[in-house]
């Protein structure tokens, strides 16, 4: 009767485990094939937006340019700053002078907007604990201080980065495997020694195994949270390149 109990019992755990996990699949499955599938052909549209704001730019038919402008305004978030001024740009198309110059600009601006959803949409395909931080969109005026230079320095600077945090990762560990191994059966006879009743145990002796037991946990404790800190860095830095 308590060997059924018992297989009755991990059945129903295991099915437990079974439907939560199909759970948490299906509706990944769902948000992958409705959302993110949404947002490319969102990406879709808004590039055969721009080409025909473009074209029609170049053809002079501002009464097209104006259509679209309106269009396009209908597919961004108007309390965004970086969005509104790409609609500024758009609508400049059909009024400025340097046509060429105008045009630039609104596909700079297109291409950061378009670049910043893309980085979003591999962030939210990946695993939960692997996403890291949300991608940053780079203001256009950033972009135009120096549009070549920071990819390369930064890339640089992630390349150390992702090295230091690994160094910090294997350190961390190597204290936490140190205040494992090496402590573990030391303190393992001393709790036993202090749990016997029958052995004799000054205050000064309390006091060191208190005082040593608070500064070791304290210690291991510290480490984890540096290591859990560097693991989290390195991916960041890792699935930002």
């Amino acid at each position: 009767m308590e060997s059924l109990t018992v297989l009755l019992s991990s059945s129903v755990i295991a099915a437990l485990v079974a439907a939560l996990v199909s759970l948490r699949t299906n509706e990944r499955k769902i948000h992958i094939e409705n959302v993110t599938q949404e947002r490319a052909k969102w990406r879709n549209a808004m590039r055969s937006r721009a080409d025909s704001l473009i074209k029609s730019t170049r053809a002079g038919d501002f009464q097209t340019v104006g259509f679209h402008c309106s269009q396009l305004a209908l597919n961004v978030n108007p309390f965004d700053g970086e969005d509104i001024a790409l609609i500024q740009a758009a609508e400049r198309l059909g009024t400025a002078e340097d046509k060429d110059a105008q045009v630039k600009e609104f596909t700079e601006r297109m291409a950061l907007l378009l670049k910043h959803d893309w980085d979003r949409a591999k962030r939210e395909a990946r695993p939960w604990f692997f996403r890291g931080n949300e991608p940053r969109r780079i203001p256009y005026s950033e972009y135009k201080a120096s549009p070549e230079a920071p990819t390369a320095i930064e890339k640089t600077k992630s390349s150390w980065w992702l090295a230091a945090y690994f160094g910090m990762l294997a350190f961390s560990a190597g204290i936490m495997f140190f205040l494992a191994a090496g402590l573990t059966e030391p303190f393992q006879e001393l709790v036993k020694i202090y749990n016997d009743a029958k052995t004799e145990k000054p205050a000064v002796a309390w006091f060191q195994f208190v005082y040593w037991s608070v500064l070791c946990g304290s210690i291991w404790s510290a480490a984890y949270l540096w290591f859990k800190g560097s693991e989290k860095k390195f991916l960041d830095i890792w699935f930002s390149k």
